[in-house]
């Protein structure tokens, strides 16, 4: 954490936009090193990713986010990783329809019990 007070992880995000495949590899592991320490930290104390937070804040996530369109297989592998591990949203709605006695109910709710009319 020492790396990140000193405010590394603006100049890592930075590096992600380099067309040099080597660099952008191994400025995402550095990304993924400090934000798994960042997750186990957050773990132990009970609080957010803060590593994740300053990701968010430099705009690394839309970077990370962008390389998972690269053309090098292991950019997208360790882009699409890093955004599984640590900034998936699990508390997202469920916008699917729901599911009643194992079918989906569509219109079940209080609207489609209403008329329209399109005149």
């Amino acid at each position: 954490m020492f790396l990140v007070r000193q405010g590394c992880i603006k100049p890592l995000c930075d590096l992600l936009t380099i067309m040099d495949v080597k660099i952008v590899e191994v400025a995402l592991d550095g990304l993924q090193n400090i934000l798994r320490v960042g997750q186990m930290e957050a773990d132990r104390e009970g609080g957010p990713n803060e590593c994740a937070e300053y990701v968010e804040q430099c705009s690394g996530l839309d970077k990370i986010e962008f390389l998972q369109s690269h053309q090098n297989q292991k950019i997208y592998n360790k882009a699409f990783g890093i955004i599984q591990a640590y900034f998936r949203e699990d508390d997202q709605p469920d916008i699917g329809p729901a599911i009643q006695d194992g079918q989906f109910a569509f219109g079940s709710g209080p609207a489609s019990n209403q008329d329209f009319s399109f005149e």
